[in-house]
């Protein structure tokens, strides 16, 4: 999804590290909350999973790019995660246990289990990033989408321009109206996120451990 680039690649950050630790271990910070050089590496070899499945040799060049797109979107989450503290924004455990539940679902039998594995993804870490997910749309919706005013005027402009011959005769007229307003809501919200995260980069910014970037990109490259 283009608002928030989260898709499975997520990251929690760790937080109540002690102030030596973090010193000494911290790639990204941001407040009181950090990121690990040997987390980071985790989400980038999600990511890579997911953008390189099967691949045993990818372009060093194109994995440099993975890993900056990686670096920008742990970067926002952290403040996404910041923010939502600030603003005790919560993912409950019962939304994230129903969460799980409805994903495994899909799955039959252990094969969900199984697809981790084959993908090298310990539960434990893809919870996390589930969670990570959950949070950052729980605050977007909030924040971007549910604010946003959806005019009759909106409606009409919309349906004329994708659909000239008026609505499917096969659809309900007002789920068919909420499901413009939804979609109209969406754009609106990623149109607003790029200045919404900016605003959040001044009061939450991200400190990075250059040093340790150094160290990760150079025995990745």
């Amino acid at each position: 999804m283009a608002l928030i680039l989260i898709v499975v690649m997520g990251l929690w950050a760790s937080v109540g590290c002690t102030r030596k630790k973090a010193e000494e271990e911290y790639l990204l910070r941001v407040h009181n909350l950090t990121v690990t050089p040997a987390e980071f590496n985790q989400s980038v070899k999600a990511a890579m999973e997911e953008a390189f499945p099967g691949e045993q040799n990818v372009d060093p060049s194109l994995l440099n790019d993975l890993r900056m797109r990686v670096l920008t979107q742990v970067s926002e989450e952290m403040m996404i995660s910041a923010y939502a503290a600030d603003q005790r924004i919560q993912v409950s455990n019962e939304e994230l246990d129903k969460a799980v539940a409805d994903i495994k679902s899909d799955y039959p039998d252990n094969t969900f289990e199984e697809t981790l594995l084959e993908n090298a993804i310990s539960f434990d870490f893809w919870r996390k990033q589930l969670a990570m997910r959950l949070l950052v749309e729980k605050v977007i919706n909030k924040e971007l989408v549910l604010p946003v005013q959806i005019s009759s005027e909106d409606i009409a402009e919309y349906v004329k321009t994708n659909y000239p011959d008026g609505i499917p005769q096969d659809q309900n007229a007002d789920e068919f109206n909420q499901k413009i307003i939804k979609h109209l809501r969406q754009q609106k919200a990623e149109m607003a996120y790029k200045e919404w995260i900016e605003g959040l980069r001044k009061k939450y910014p991200v400190d990075i451990n250059h040093q340790a970037w150094e160290r990760l990109a150079g025995g990745a490259s």
